[in-house]
């Protein structure tokens, strides 16, 4: 595995232009809005915060009096109330707006006073056309950002996650930035049994560390200090074990593109119950 110190460059364009911050009346509402101020500004997008419920000027002022208890109070967002269902409006105002990111928190689960990443979030992150970023213990005054994990897949949309966190890691001054990819092999498994098996497995690390470096370094200059390591998948579960491991703040994933992909590998059928149980909080890109 790769430990050497590297670094990407940081661009002055805006990664997203606009994003849809859902602003659930909950005792959470002012944390999450404060997280996603702190994001949206250093990711250069306008906010659009939506409240999903019956439009009326009870409502309205509801919400104004909401964001004006937070940071959000000397940069004035669009504001939306919209009927229906939560998930479905949410996806609906992105469309409308052409928003390239959806910000929810933590959702109330009907009929009880406990709140939690359950099936509105789990639709968002299925059915959004755009990025969608999940806080899973929004803070009031959000705390520092250490230790950011990007998980990287050989594709399209991964470029794009590494330029995120590159971004985000450089803004927040985070203590640590991980590259990682999850690798099969048979060879792995057959060689252990092998009496040179520790030295043929040594190659096959070598060789996927090799393939994740160059990937990386292909997006640019190295400015920023990042660490890289090859994950061998033995379980559904190797990358998320990774970022509980490092204590990640946030994990960067790319969304599903097919059956193959690692979110589906990692969220397979529940998503619902893994977003339960999410290390940290979780941007899924598109």
């Amino acid at each position: 595995m790769d430990d050497r110190r590297q670094g990407l460059v940081e661009s002055d364009e805006a990664i997203f232009k606009k994003a849809v911050v859902a602003a659930a009346f909950s005792p959470r509402l002012t944390a999450v809005l404060n997280e996603a101020h702190r994001i949206l500004k250093l990711l250069g997008a306008w906010p659009i915060i939506v409240h999903v419920g019956e439009e009326s000027p009870a409502t309205r002022i509801r919400l104004e009096e909401a964001i004006d208890r937070s940071h959000f109070h000397d940069h004035p967002p669009i504001c939306i109330v919209q009927e229906g269902a939560p998930a479905d409006v949410l996806i609906d105002v992105a469309k409308q707006y052409d928003a390239d990111l959806i910000v929810a928190g933590a959702l109330a689960k009907e009929g009880l006073f406990k709140y939690y990443l359950g099936s509105v979030a789990r639709s968002i992150a299925r059915h959004a056309p755009c990025s969608v970023l999940l806080f899973t213990e929004p803070q009031t005054k959000p705390r520092p950002i250490e230790r950011i994990h990007c998980a990287v897949e050989y594709r399209e949309g991964s470029k794009k996650a590494i330029k995120v966190a590159a971004r985000l890691a450089g803004s927040l001054q985070t203590k640590s930035l991980y590259f990682t990819h999850s690798f099969t092999s048979n060879e792995i498994k057959e060689e252990k049994q092998h009496p040179k098996g520790p030295d043929a497995v040594r190659r096959i690390y070598q060789q996927e560390d090799e393939k994740l470096n160059t990937f990386i370094k292909e997006l640019g200059a190295l400015d920023i200090p990042y660490e890289t390591r090859c994950l061998y998948d033995q379980s559904l579960s190797t990358t998320l074990d990774f970022t509980r491991e490092i204590k990640a703040d946030l994990f960067i994933i790319t969304g599903p593109m097919d059956r193959f992909s690692l979110w589906n590998r990692i969220f397979p059928q529940n998503l619902e119950l893994a977003l339960q149980h999410l290390p940290c909080d979780l941007l899924l890109i598109r």
